[in-house]
Order: C-alpha cells, then structure tokens, then sequence
C-alpha cells in the first residue's frame, strides 16, 4: 500500500509538472487557457500529500517488520522457527553435512 501511494504520487507530481511547463511555455497558444493554475497549486498539494504518506508508511511497514518480527522462518519450507535462525533443524543439518562432504572429499589414510 505505500509503495501505491508513493509512486501514484510522483507520477501525479510528474504530469503537474508536464501540464505546468507546457502551460509557461505556450502561453500565447489557444490551449493555454484551458489550464486552471488554481486546479495545478491543489493537484501538486495532493501529488505532496500522497508522497509524503506513502514515505511515512514505508518507514511504518519497516518499523512494524522489526517490532513485530516477522520472518523467523526456514528458508527452505518456511516453518516458524527461533529467532536468529536461517534453518530449521532438518535443513540446517541437511546444509552442514552438504558442505562437510565439499571440504572433506579427500581420500582416509
């Protein structure tokens, strides 16, 4: 939901911005009258607004993550596990014995 509004709102500021330079660019053009720059001021406070709450609920959602402390679980099925784990047991025994068989591929006198 926060990316949606941040990025809804700087496409937003974007297109005010467009409608606002060709606006000063072609002012004696016949469709420069069609532009209301009082309409522009309260599209580019929405297009402010929007970017600010969706900043504000980015840091929220990573806040959140952290205090909450979701994503204690194995990387390879995805059961909860304790915190400060990157494996559950059987997959965490399953990693190590992979690698004793890298390191010790050597022949026993």
């Amino acid at each position: 939901m926060s990316s949606t509004l941040l990025r809804t709102g700087l496409w937003i500021l974007i297109l005010a911005l467009v409608v606002y330079v060709v606006d000063t660019s072609f002012a004696n053009s016949p469709f420069a009258g069609l532009i209301n720059l009082d309409l522009l001021s309260k599209v580019f406070a929405l297009a402010s607004v929007l970017v600010v709450v969706g900043v504000a609920m980015k840091m929220f959602d990573k806040t959140a993550a952290k205090v909450i402390g979701r994503g204690n679980k194995c990387r390879v099925c995805g059961i909860e596990i304790p915190a400060g784990q990157i494996y559950c047991r059987p997959h965490l025994r399953g990693m190590l014995e992979r690698e004793d068989r890298k390191t010790h591929n050597t022949r026993i006198r």
